[in-house]
Order: structure tokens, then C-alpha cells, then sequence
């Protein structure tokens, strides 16, 4: 073989690398101009790298027209501005994320109070009267709405108290938005379940909770508000999403229109993109509850894709065992839970479509008459109706597709396709923080300060050793 020839055939043995798999962190060389005709690698300058971060800056570093890829319009961030932007990035994913459901096991719980149990969260008739097969070891904590919030299961072997669910539901009666603060969570979860069943546990647990200590975490559902680009819509947005978890290698499951999951059955770490106003359409027990200021969410909800970021056990253990920990709750600070959805988004961040119409500026990017077609192409008129020949209209149609990539001579679309990086879509600044307008309304958002709940423990503990 010519030791020249590059094009060496694949082992068939050996899986091809996903097409489009691309890392956020992972530089991609480029090609400039040769600073002398006698340069070793001719035009290539291998000394040049522009991090594909750098897409999400706006900034421009060069000529990247050889890049039609990831990389178009990437911009260059060096040294420690790449550090100070990525900083930033995942400064503002931790003021964004929010804490939904949370696993959680409490140990060495003597006993459980069958009689409690059943009473707090036995299944019941319509006569009112306990099935006969609720199992006195499990049970279910509803909101004030009467939806489920918690499930609790009592381990007589280990001593062990599970506890899982949703503690936004649980305190607002809703998840649409919640606190980001896995220990606070955590501890108004315990402290529900030990109010309702009357389990008498002393002080000292309590305080320990109260810290995010010796309860152990199984499972976080982390979610994200991601904000749907301009000119797209939610459907189109998670059918492309879902393509560009196919090609990013990624076990993907789509319900089209309205949800798409990311390695749904991982022991690890698994993530859902969803319609949050098409989930609480279906929802049996009807959608968000009737309280003041619910038109927030509502519209919320409709400018705003969900994504919910699954992360269980081996995962937890591993990331707490990476900060010298096991996995309680004072591991998964904010700034922690920030760089696991981080690292997760990676593995999907890859070039694909998003399908939407070109937007008035875009369109006055496009020069006369040939503006003028694009516009009558995508708003579904007949152009032959709109240009004086069918000679004009090729030409019109060949210059549009040479320059825009756009066929006039496809069918007339709801949307047109355009070519969209998924680093644009993930860019930070695209995930939302809970507006201030909710945040600052407890009937929506509830959020306790866990300095004063613990400034109280501390105070009982030493009241009972002056005792």
C-alpha cells in the first residue's frame, strides 16, 4: 500500500466513531494561510486551534469557512479567557438548574408504626376503607392538591427509610419550578415523612439532615428551562433534538412533537427533553393547581422546552467518591450539579438541523428580487404568480440555492430547513433562570432559609445538653 495514500479502509471489526460527535471542551484545528511559501505543512498552520466553545461568544477568530461543521462562526477564546467563559457558563447552568425528584434512603430508623403508616398513606376504597393489599411498608404522601408527591417504603431488615418524589410538588403542588438546593430538599422531605409518621427521631438527626449529611441520595432529577430559539417551535425543536442524539451516538427515544429521552434505561445518567404544557394536558389529574399568579407558568411553560437530566445511583456514588464523599446531600451543591449537567450535555452536542422560517432580518440578508422568492416560498405562494417567467424563476431558484442553501423548488413548507449547531441551542445564556416575578411569589415558588432551620437545631441540641 502507498504509504502516501491516506484513504486506509476501516477495520470492519472496530465500530465507526458516531457521525457528528463532537465534545464542548474539544479543540478543533484550523486552517490559515501559510506565513511563508517554504512552511513545513503548507497551508496548514499547526500551531492554530480555536476551541469549539468559542461558538457561543459571537466573537470571530479568523476565517472559518473551511469548517461547515460545528465549528462555523467559532470565534477564539485563549488561555484564560477560555477558563473565565467556561467559568461563567457553568456559573449560570447553576443558577438555572432546579432540584426535582430526589431518592433517598435514611438509616437505622428503629421502627415504623404500621397503624401510622396506613393511617398517613394507606390506598383507600371509595368507602373509604384501606385495600386490603396496600402493603403497610409503602405508601404515598399527596400535596394539598391531592396528587401524589412522595412514596415511602419502610426496609424492616436494614432499618432503612426510602423516600422518593418530588419535594416541589410536595411544598408548591406543582413542579413546573423549584429550588436548585439538593440538602434543603432533602430535608423537607425527611421532615414531612417524620411529621406524618410520628417516628420520634431525635434531635441530633434532624440537625444532621438539616446540614445534608447522613441521608444518602440515590437519585437527582435535575431540570433546565431551555428557551425555544426564535422562529422555532417546541415540536420541531425536540424532533431534532432527538436526530441529533442519534447522531451523537446515544440510545434515543422519541414520542414525536412532544418528548425525546437520552439513554432512558442508563444505571448511570439519562436525560428527557419534553413539552411541559402537552405532559400537564394528559395528566389524569388535570393540569397545574388553582392558585394566584398561575398564568406565570402557564406562559412559562409555552416559550420554554423542559429538560430533565436524570442521575442515579453508580453515577452519584462515583461523582461523590470524586469529592471525597458518599453521596449525601452536601455533595451536590449547585456548582456540583452545574458540571454533571455539563459533562452530560457533551455527549449530545452535536451539528444538526432545526427546522424554522427565516426571520425579517435574515431575510434582508437576502438581496433584491431574490428576497422577495424566498419570501413568497415560505409563506406558501404560488411562484410562478410572483416573478415574470419560469427562465426568471430558475434563475432566481439556482442563485438562492448557490448562495442560501435554500430549494425553492421543494414543496412549501410550514418551516424551512436551516442549518443550526446544537452549540447554539445549548449556548447558557439559552437556559433561563425562574423569572423573578415567580420566584418572589410563594404561592408559586417556595424556598426555606436552611441557616434558620439549623440555627434552631443547634439551639435544641444545646438546650438538651444544659439539661
Amino acid at each position: 500500500m502507498d504509504k502516501n495514500d491516506h484513504n486506509i479502509p476501516r477495520d470492519p471489526k472496530k465500530p465507526a466513531k458516531p457521525e457528528g460527535m463532537t465534545k464542548f471542551a474539544d479543540p478543533i484545528r484550523k486552517n490559515v494561510s501559510a506565513t511563508s511559501s517554504s512552511t513545513k505543512h503548507g497551508t496548514f498552520d499547526r500551531n492554530t486551534i480555536t476551541s469549539t466553545l468559542d461558538r457561543m461568544t459571537g466573537t470571530s477568530g479568523g476565517d472559518s469557512t473551511n469548517h461547515t461543521d460545528c465549528t462555523d462562526g467559532i470565534g477564539s477564546h485563549t488561555g484564560d479567557g477560555l477558563l473565565d467563559y467556561m467559568d461563567s457558563m457553568r456559573a449560570h447552568i447553576a443558577n438555572c438548574l432546579m432540584v426535582d425528584t430526589l431518592d433517598l434512603e435514611l438509616p437505622n430508623v428503629p421502627s415504623v408504626d404500621g397503624t401510622e403508616l396506613k393511617r398517613a398513606f394507606g390506598r383507600l376504597d371509595e368507602d373509604g376503607t384501606v385495600i386490603p393489599d396496600t402493603d403497610w411498608a409503602k405508601g404515598a404522601l399527596n400535596a394539598s392538591t391531592g396528587k401524589q408527591t412522595l412514596r415511602v417504603n419502610y426496609v424492616k431488615k436494614t432499618k432503612k427509610l426510602l423516600i422518593e418524589g418530588s419535594g416541589a410538588k410536595l411544598s408548591q403542588g406543582h413542579n413546573v419550578v423549584s429550588s436548585g438546593d439538593v440538602a434543603m430538599t432533602a430535608y423537607q422531605m425527611c421532615r414531612a415523612v417524620q411529621l406524618m409518621l410520628k417516628l420520634g427521631l431525635p434531635v441530633q438527626v434532624g440537625y444532621e439532615i438539616a446540614h445534608g449529611r447522613l441521608v444518602k441520595v440515590t437519585r437527582i432529577d435535575v431540570a433546565l428551562l431551555l428557551r425555544v430559539p426564535k422562529g422555532v417551535t417546541k415540536a420541531a425543536l425536540i424532533n431534532a433534538l432527538a436526530i441529533a442524539g442519534i447522531r451523537a451516538g446515544t440510545n434515543t427515544s422519541l414520542y414525536v412533537n412532544e418528548s425525546v429521552y437520552f439513554d432512558q434505561n442508563s444505571q448511570n445518567e439519562s436525560t428527557k427533553f419534553y413539552d411541559k404544557t402537552a405532559e400537564l394536558k394528559r395528566a389524569r389529574k388535570g393540569g397545574l393547581p388553582d392558585i394566584e399568579g398561575i398564568e406565570l407558568l402557564n406562559d412559562l411553560n409555552e416559550k420554554t422546552v423542559r429538560m430533565e437530566a436524570v442521575f442515579r445511583t453508580k453515577k452519584l456514588v462515583q461523582i461523590a467518591k470524586k469529592h471525597g464523599g458518599a453521596p449525601h446531600p452536601c455533595i451536590f451543591t449547585k456548582e456540583v450539579l452545574a458540571e454533571m449537567v455539563f459533562d452530560l450535555l457533551n455527549k449530545y452536542a452535536c451539528h444538526g438541523q432545526v427546522f424554522r422560517q427565516l426571520e425579517h432580518t435574515e431575510l434582508l440578508g437576502i438581496p433584491l428580487p431574490y428576497r422577495s422568492t424566498v419570501a413568497h416560498w415560505q409563506n406558501h405562494m404560488h411562484l410562478p404568480d410572483m416573478v415574470v417567467s419560469e427562465r426568471v424563476l430558475k434563475e432566481h431558484a439556482k442563485f438562492i440555492w448557490d448562495n442560501y442553501k435554500i430549494d425553492i423548488f421543494g414543496p412549501p413548507p410550514d418551516m424551512m430547513n436551516v442549518s443550526m449547531s446544537l452549540y447554539d441551542i445549548f449556548k447558557p445564556e439559552n437556559f433561563m433562570p425562574v423569572p423573578a416575578e415567580i420566584r418572589s411569589n410563594p404561592a408559586l415558588f417556595h424556598e426555606i432559609d436552611m441557616d434558620e432551620f439549623r440555627a434552631k437545631l443547634q439551639k435544641q441540641l444545646d438546650e438538651a445538653v444544659e439539661e
